[in-house]
Order: structure tokens, then C-alpha cells, then sequence
């Protein structure tokens, strides 16, 4: 008789580290998982090699977004695109199209407003005249007044030279830049 109670207080001292162990749920080598902070908010949709149209009244198209990934963010209402394309059909006397390209863009939900950053490049391409481009850091679009701006340094080619300022505001449809400060320019002569 004592040796089985021997054999049992010797069973339930090797086994209760053991179920002790088990019962802890982890190993004390493992980390706890990370937790997101309170103010980060998740994505409710992910899509990848996007495309997003949008069509004016008439059924014609009015503009598109293009990128690579695509995050939706619901608490805030924004959109996050890396590497976004962003293609503004004209709809004055001058025809064509806005082409605008950056590394990262972030969208509202109501489409009022892109932000975009990181080499950012405007091609303005109408379908008669010259064509324009423009370079800077970050820019601020809105979609449905065509128009953008930035206080970034900026830099402007065209068929006659080249111009550089600190800001500038962009009015698409009327084809008008206003550059804000520091402006340089150079021009070639025909």
C-alpha cells in the first residue's frame, strides 16, 4: 500500500508541471501576439491590380484610378493606394486627358480629395496643343473641379523650357498654372 501511494504523490509531482505548462495556453519563450493600437484602424477590404471608374451623368468616363494594392480603411473613409495612376478626362475645349502618377495616394471615400506623395508627375495631354508636365513631392487633387496644388517644390516642362517654383496651384480645365513663389524659369528660342 505504500509503495502505490509513493507511486502516486511521484505520478502527480512529474505530471502537475506538466498540465500546469499546458493549462498556461503559451511557452514562457513565446511572446505574447502584438496588438494593434486603439487609434489604428483595419482594413475591411484589400484588392489588388485595382481598377476604379468613375462615369459622369452622361455614362462617359470621368476618371480612373489605378494601382497595384488598394487598402480600404472604414473608420476614417479612406482609400490607400500604392503606386496610383490617376487619369482625368478632359471636358473643355482643349479635349484629352490629365495623366498623374506617385509613389504612394491616399483617397477620401467622397472622392473630393486625393493626396499624393512621393514623385509625383502631372502629364497634361490635350488632344490639340502642347503637352505639359509637372514634378514635386506631394500633391493636393481634386478630382471633380480638376484641379490640384502644393506648396512642395515644383518643376514644369514643356516643348518651350523649363520653369521651378515653391508652390503652385493647377486649374486644369482652364490649362493655367499659378506658381506661388521662388519662380524660375529657362526658355529656348526657335
Amino acid at each position: 500500500m505504500l509503495r502505490s501511494r509513493t507511486r502516486l504523490i511521484l505520478a502527480t509531482a512529474l505530471l502537475a508541471p506538466v498540465l500546469l505548462y499546458w493549462g498556461a495556453g503559451r511557452a514562457p519563450t513565446e511572446t505574447p501576439a502584438p496588438t494593434l493600437a486603439p487609434d489604428v484602424a483595419d482594413t475591411d477590404f484589400y484588392l489588388r491590380d485595382a481598377r476604379v471608374r468613375q462615369f459622369d451623368a452622361s455614362g462617359r468616363l470621368h476618371q480612373e484610378l489605378a494601382s497595384p494594392e488598394l487598402e480600404h480603411y472604414p473608420d476614417p473613409g479612406r482609400l490607400q493606394a500604392s503606386r496610383p495612376q490617376v487619369t482625368l478626362l478632359r471636358d473643355d475645349e482643349a479635349g484629352g486627358r490629365i495623366r498623374i502618377s506617385a509613389l504612394e495616394g491616399e483617397m477620401l471615400d467622397s472622392n473630393e480629395r486625393i493626396d499624393l506623395s512621393g514623385d509625383v508627375r502631372v502629364f497634361d495631354e490635350p488632344d490639340s496643343g502642347t503637352l505639359l508636365q509637372l514634378e514635386t513631392t506631394r500633391l493636393k487633387l481634386l478630382p471633380e473641379q480638376q484641379y490640384a496644388e502644393t506648396d512642395a517644390p515644383v518643376r514644369i516642362i514643356s516643348e518651350q523650357g523649363e520653369t521651378a517654383a515653391r508652390g503652385m496651384k493647377a486649374y486644369f480645365n482652364e490649362r493655367k498654372v499659378e506658381l506661388l513663389s521662388e519662380v524660375e524659369g529657362r526658355y529656348e528660342s526657335n
